[in-house]
C-alpha cells in the first residue's frame, strides 16, 4: 500500500470509492472477520459511511456475519458467493503483477561445487 494513501492498487485500478476500499480490506484480510468500527478505522473512512457501505455489501451477500464478541457482531468476506470469487481473482492478478514488478532481473547462477563446511 502506498503510505500517502489509505487503499492498495486494487482501488487505484477500480477507484478509491468506499465501496471498493472496503471490498479490497475484506479481499486483503479474507478468512479473518472484522467489526464495522475495525473496517471505519482501517480504510480511513468515517463511520457512517462505512456502515452504509457496509450495509449494501450485507445486503447483497457480499460480506455475512461470523460471530458477536462482547456485543459487537463481526464479518467475513462471503468467499462462496461467484462475484466474490472474481474480485479475489482480480486481485491476485494485481498481486502477481506487483510481485513481477518488484522481482530480480536476472536469476542467481547455481553454484556447481557443494559448499564445504570448515
Amino acid at each position: 500500500m502506498n503510505n500517502d494513501v489509505p487503499w492498495g492498487e486494487f482501488c487505484n485500478i477500480a477507484g478509491p470509492t468506499p465501496r471498493n476500499r472496503v471490498l479490497e480490506f475484506f479481499i486483503d484480510m479474507k478468512g479473518l472477520d472484522y467489526t464495522a468500527g475495525d473496517i471505519a478505522s482501517f480504510t480511513q473512512l468515517n463511520r457512517a459511511t462505512t456502515y452504509n457501505t457496509m450495509e449494501e455489501l450485507i445486503k447483497e451477500v457480499y460480506l455475512i456475519p461470523t460471530r458477536k464478541v462482547s456485543g459487537s457482531q463481526l464479518y467475513k468476506i462471503n468467499e462462496a458467493k461467484r462475484e466474490v470469487k472474481v474480485l479475489i481473482a482480480i486481485f491476485d492478478m494485481i498481486l502477481d503483477k506487483i510481485a513481477e514488478e518488484y522481482a530480480p532481473k536476472a536469476s542467481i547462477k547455481q553454484r556447481k561445487e557443494p559448499i564445504q563446511e570448515t
